[in-house]
């Protein structure tokens, strides 16, 4: 295949599945990524895509009934080949239950090293395909430790690239354009979004409301071809991120 409708989605856990369903239905991409997916609905996916999803674990979330894993997914229509996992925060076992820390002026947020950090590649007719979904900070700054996070992302990212010849590195990175780790990040692999979009935040779902942060992104070494790139509301929390993949002759 001479190219690949791709598609990637922070589906915010369980919380809005039948709008995720309806939206697959109708852009059928031939490789799906997501981010924040519950374990427990890997098998609706695997119906939807009629194939395996390759999932790996962040943490346990428990702001579900029951703790429930929260983590990555890649799936496709036809085989995926080689899937790998990249940690760059963290380590596989034991999976921890996510810690929240609230500041002095009641802001509330989750302590990093209670959350895994990877990258999840797999090889789909040819072209290599990555899903990460990086350290949240407050209002998108650009901390140290993100900084930190992020480089060794890159590090792991190129090296999945030079061993296949490419990548296309999608997902929820947490670092909104213009600013310090997004650069970096850009410093290294294509930005694939439209610079037209300035949000990939779902004011309508997202429990902060609107924010002007382009967070989503489609990161590819210069060997691929986006085209298509597009934001879509209505689906979750974020916005879901679709693009063309082919190959740059």
């Amino acid at each position: 295949m001479s190219q690949l409708r791709i598609a990637s989605i922070n589906i915010e856990r369980s919380k809005h599945l039948r709008l995720v369903e309806k939206f697959l239905h109708w852009y059928s991409p031939d490789v799906l990524c997501l981010q924040e997916l519950c374990q427990r609905d890997i098998p609706m996916f695997e119906e939807l895509l009629g194939n395996k999803l390759h999932y790996v674990p962040m943490c346990y979330h428990p702001a579900e009934e029951d703790p429930e894993p929260v983590g990555l997914g890649i799936i496709a229509w036809s085989a995926l080949t080689d899937v790998t996992v990249d940690y760059y925060h963290g380590q596989p076992q034991p999976l921890q239950h996510i810690r929240f820390i609230t500041e002095a002026d009641g802001y509330t947020k989750a302590d990093n090293d209670s959350v895994a950090n990877m990258l999840l590649s797999a090889t789909c007719q040819g072209f290599r395909i990555g899903t990460t979904h990086l350290n949240v900070t407050r209002q998108g700054e650009s901390t140290p430790e993100q900084r930190a996070m992020a480089q060794k992302l890159v590090t792991a990212a190129q090296a999945q690239a030079q061993r296949a010849g490419g990548l296309l590195m999608c997902g929820d990175f947490n670092a909104p354009r213009g600013r310090e780790t997004f650069s970096l990040i850009a410093k290294h692999f294509e930005d694939g979004v439209p610079t037209e979009f300035t949000t990939s935040i779902d004011g309508s779902l997202h429990k902060a409301g609107q924010l002007p942060h382009m967070v989503d992104g489609l990161f590819h070494t210069p060997s691929y071809k986006l085209t298509q790139a597009t934001l879509h509301t209505g689906v979750s929390d974020h916005c879901a991120l679709t693009c063309t993949l082919s190959h740059n002759k």
